[in-house]
């Protein structure tokens, strides 16, 4: 298992809002300045008015933050929802367990007590890239190790009802965790947050150039904090590990787990 994160993935939401913040009013600023160094040495502006082109750039702008945030608030609700049916899963095997013998059942409920540990720790860990792919290749070791268990006794058990139930349940809880680290993965390509970055810096440039009155550090400063605001709350809501909106809930649906084995 190999985990390779940009630079764009790596740095925090919180840190790319601020910096984005800053540069839209470094970019405002610069239009606005090009504007007056252009009227004081008497350079004739081929385009009076920008009216028409900012207007198209912010619209390009709203459209392109509409489609982002809406591929974010998809690959959010994939996650949580992939974690709720792992937690079904893992809540299924647990319980057919019953079915069996209390020997056989000692031991696939160890190995599961353990899976679900492994699994718990998956989350927890957050962005720490070691510790995530320990965690995943350790539930991963262990869940084949409970499915060989389970296996090798239904080969040399003669109630075939015991095997119809507890094998599918298994091989539902393996395959979520597959389901589960691709969703995870799945992040918003970097080339749209980028595109997406460079479109807001160019809209946040011509609308300084265009402006025609003294620099008004209210306007510019609630522009910049409103449009960073919202390039932060979309790849906030991409990284559900860290930052602000997280899938701790459905994740403690799976914590309460615990307490099937104390039973």
């Amino acid at each position: 298992m190999l985990i390779e994160l940009s630079w764009l993935q790596r740095t925090p939401a919180s840190v790319i809002g601020m910096m984005l913040f800053i540069l839209l009013i470094l970019a405002y600023n610069a239009g606005y300045r090009l504007r007056i160094w252009k009227k004081a040495r008497g350079i004739p502006n081929v385009m009076e008015e920008l009216g028409a082109i900012n207007g198209a750039l912010l619209g390009l702008l709203a459209l392109l933050l509409a489609f982002t945030f809406g591929m974010a608030n998809s690959r959010y609700d994939a996650r949580r929802q992939s974690v709720t049916e792992e937690t079904n899963a893992i809540s299924t095997a647990i319980l057919r367990t019953a079915i069996y013998p209390d020997s056989m059942r000692q031991v696939l409920r160890e190995h599961l007590q353990q899976y679900l540990e492994a699994r718990i720790e998956f989350y927890q860990v957050g962005m720490d890239v070691p510790k995530l792919i320990d965690a995943y290749l350790r539930a991963d070791a262990i869940g084949k190790e409970v499915w060989a268990a389970a296996a090798a006794y239904a080969r040399k058990d003669n109630i075939t009802t015991r095997t119809s139930e507890l094998i599918p349940a298994l091989n539902a809880m393996l395959d979520i965790a597959t389901t589960r680290r691709a969703v995870g993965e799945s992040n918003i390509p970097d080339s749209i947050l980028y595109f997406l970055i460079v479109l807001c810096l160019a809209n946040a440039f011509l609308l300084g150039y265009d402006f025609k009155n003294r620099f008004d550090w209210v306007v510019i400063i609630s522009f910049s904090v409103m449009l960073s605001a919202t390039v932060y709350t979309i790849i906030d809501l991409d990284r559900p590990r860290t930052g602000l909106i997280t899938l701790d809930a459905p994740n403690r649906k799976m914590v309460e787990l615990r307490e099937l084995f104390t039973e």
